[in-house]
């Protein structure tokens, strides 16, 4: 499968996926413009820049599209047009845009501490170290299994490349639970860039996940 992404390695990955097997991709939305100075970053949409890296991703595709799926924020839904507007014809999805309500959501409280939140980056590295007093109770593994319930009841029988688009908390969740990122202070890895994500195939309980140079296959666990 070929497709096109800032993120070099997703390119090399969607390779790997064998022709034939129905794909996910799991991805965060394309280049947004910058921190509000209201702190309200629902409202944010996709930069000019954004708007062309979603569209040559879409023009690169091969395979024709699945289920779309995507948060209730606006650059999530707009990332995923564009994609579609740039697909050739015999590729272009047969349903609409949908949302997930997984994909725009958390079990825990990422907001700034001063308004009552645990802090933006501190929430993800809290799951990481899994201090979970720190966390209010939530674990890795619950918000972890939380999206992939979702992601694959969501695609439940499509053919094809599905995709669902949310926000770069949901990514490096799914990267901590499967593939051991470690992000803050601790460890310094790279935190999930604009458009980056994670392929899956395969079903809930046997799925293959790809992640930056990485491939593994869960059976029964998460």
């Amino acid at each position: 499968m070929t497709f096109a992404s800032r993120n070099p390695w997703m390119t090399a990955a969607a390779a790997e996926i064998p022709d034939g097997i129905p794909a996910v991709l799991f991805m965060r939305h394309e280049e947004r413009y910058g921190n509000p100075p209201d702190g309200d970053y629902s409202k944010l949409l996709l930069t000019p820049e954004g708007v062309r890296s979603a569209n040559a991703t879409g023009a690169s595709i091969d395979r024709k599209l699945g289920v779309l799926r995507s948060s209730c924020v606006g650059r999530c839904k707009q990332t995923l047009r564009e994609i579609v507007r740039s697909v050739p014809a015999p590729f272009a999805p047969d349903g609409q845009i949908a949302e997930c309500r997984e994909f725009s959501e958390l079990l825990g409280d990422p907001r700034p501490k001063e308004e009552g939140g645990i802090g933006w980056y501190e929430y993800y590295n809290y799951l990481q170290l899994h201090d979970y007093a720190a966390t209010r109770g939530v674990t890795l593994e619950a918000e972890a299994g939380r999206i992939l319930d979702a992601l694959f009841r969501e695609t439940a029988g499509s053919r094809g490349l599905s995709i669902a688009c949310s926000h770069d908390g949901h990514v490096v969740i799914l990267a901590s639970a499967l593939f051991g990122l470690r992000t803050g202070t601790t460890w310094s890895e790279e935190w999930c860039h604009y458009a980056e994500g994670l392929f899956f195939y395969g079903e809930r309980d046997d799925f293959t996940a790809l992640w930056r140079g990485q491939k593994k296959r869960f059976r029964g666990g998460l």
